[in-house]
């Protein structure tokens, strides 16, 4: 025993100890928001589904009026849209999904609606239409494989 904890004392002498700290990035996500905002801001809103999607939104918005520890919402409101929303999408679209994607980049979709209510006023029905275009560039990106969109110009 003695000659054991010699060796690890031993050890411990001769090891160097040069462990230097790192520096630290801080953990954000803001970038991603604000790239994601332009994104979806870009995205022009569409007519397929447009009264479903705008449905299951004010459900959501109806739940978090009820519902204002923060932890129900995310358990109740916000997985009762998800599943709303993809329950939909799997009726309306035919196609393979990257479902974990979608589902994963799907809860940026409520976060976008907060962000457009700071920017408007609150202006509810603009953040609505704000939310559909969330969803609709998720799916588009995550679920319809990016279809490319065809805009006429008008002359």
């Amino acid at each position: 025993m003695k000659y054991f904890l010699f060796t690890i004392c031993i050890l411990c002498i001769t090891i160097p100890q040069d462990v230097s700290a790192r520096k630290l990035k801080p953990i954000s996500n803001i970038d991603f928001v604000r790239e994601l905002y332009v994104k979806v801001n870009k995205t022009p809103p569409a007519l397929v589904s447009k009264k479903k999607h705008e449905e299951i939104i004010r459900r959501r918005l109806k739940c978090y009026e009820t519902t204002f520890q923060y932890s129900e919402r995310i358990e109740k409101c916000n997985l009762q849209y998800n599943n709303e929303i993809v329950n939909q999408a799997r009726k309306a679209i035919i196609s393979s999904p990257q479902i974990g994607l979608f589902v994963r980049n799907l809860v940026m979709c409520p976060i976008m609606y907060n962000l457009c209510s700071g920017k408007t006023n609150n202006n509810r029905e603009r953040c609505i239409q704000f939310e559909r275009q969330c969803i609709d560039y998720t799916l588009d990106k995550y679920w319809r494989d990016e279809p490319h969109r065809i805009i006429l110009n008008k002359k």
